[in-house]
């Protein structure tokens, strides 16, 4: 066995002993015992010292964790303080465009107009006729005075003619009349028509407002409500993200102690909120979640905690190791 000197310290080698064993041939023989005895220079000295004592603040660190700091792990889960989830829109969130929505246009409106103008046609037609007929009397008697004053008598041609012209007159008379009458009457039809239109197109318009009033304030509701409900399961979500950051805080500072990662940011696991139907979160599988985090954070105690010094006196004996 040879001592060694390194940059990093010296490897020496003393005896110590004897030991004796008997061999195949039935003989006894002693041998040396020797002790290696491994020394750092004051430079690896002191870092050894300053890992070992980091190693032992991060353990004494942790055991004052997980035995005050994970006490409320202990406790069951208790989320009765969350916001409560809406997975209902309420009664006033609808489908339909609401009770004033109508499709009747009312009793007033009118698909026919015009009615019996009969008595107007009459009227009018009459009025003319007892304009005309008192002069056309008078010319009538006249004409058939001065016929007579002629020696022209009844039955004959030439009264026979001027009979025929009286009878023209009133002919020609009875047919302004009537041609008055019906102006009369198309005129009222008109004027029926125009009031029927008048009617239809008001009604018509008061029946688009008040559908469009009814769709808009109904649209307003369920948008409302829609709102409220995505505001009140946000605020579920939030609370409960909160609720279980503050929970697990403790074990991620362990687990991070022990393993020597970074501390991470717990997290639920909640899905995104829907705007009407809201599902409800995973309590069992949360708790089993962070007991498999305990049991993994449990698991890397050895590797994690120790593996500064071992580390570093795994590189130091290396170089001791060198000729």
């Amino acid at each position: 066995m040879t001592n060694q000197v390194t940059p990093y310290g010296t490897l020496t080698y003393d005896q110590t002993g004897n030991s004796t064993f008997t061999g195949a041939d039935g003989k006894t023989y002693t041998v040396p015992q020797y002790t290696q005895t491994t020394t750092l220079n004051p430079q690896q000295q002191a870092t050894l010292n300053s890992t070992e004592s980091a190693a032992g603040n991060i353990a004494n660190t942790a055991d004052s964790l997980s035995s005050s700091g994970l006490s409320s792990l202990s406790q069951p889960v208790d989320t009765s303080g969350a916001p409560a989830l809406q997975t209902s829109l309420g009664s006033d969130y609808s489908t339909s465009p609401g009770s004033n929505y109508t499709s009747s246009l009312g009793s007033g409106y009118q698909t026919s107009y015009g009615g019996d103008v009969g008595q107007q046609y009459d009227e009018a037609k009459n009025a003319v006729l007892n304009q005309l007929t008192p002069t056309l009397d008078r010319q009538a008697d006249q004409t058939k005075s001065s016929l007579i004053a002629s020696g022209i008598r009844p039955g004959t041609a030439a009264y026979t003619a001027a009979q025929q012209g009286i009878d023209d007159s009133y002919t020609r008379a009875a047919n302004q009349a009537t041609m008055s009458a019906q102006d009369v009457e198309n005129q009222l039809n008109t004027q029926a028509g125009q009031q029927a239109q008048f009617t239809d197109s008001a009604l018509t318009n008061q029946m688009q407002s008040q559908n469009s009033a009814a769709l808009a304030g109904q649209s307003f509701t369920n948008s409302a409500d829609l709102q409220n409900a995505e505001f009140g399961n946000s605020a579920n979500s939030q609370w409960l993200q909160n609720y279980y950051t503050q929970r697990d805080q403790p074990l991620n500072e362990l687990g991070a102690l022990l393993s020597g990662s970074q501390v991470s940011n717990a997290t639920t696991g909640a899905s995104s909120t829907p705007q009407t139907n809201v599902a409800g979160v995973d309590y069992s599988g949360l708790v089993e979640q962070n007991y498999q985090d305990q049991l993994s954070a449990a698991n890397q105690t050895n590797s994690g905690l120790f593996s500064l010094g071992t580390g570093l006196m795994g590189v130091g004996g290396s170089y001791l190791g060198r000729k």
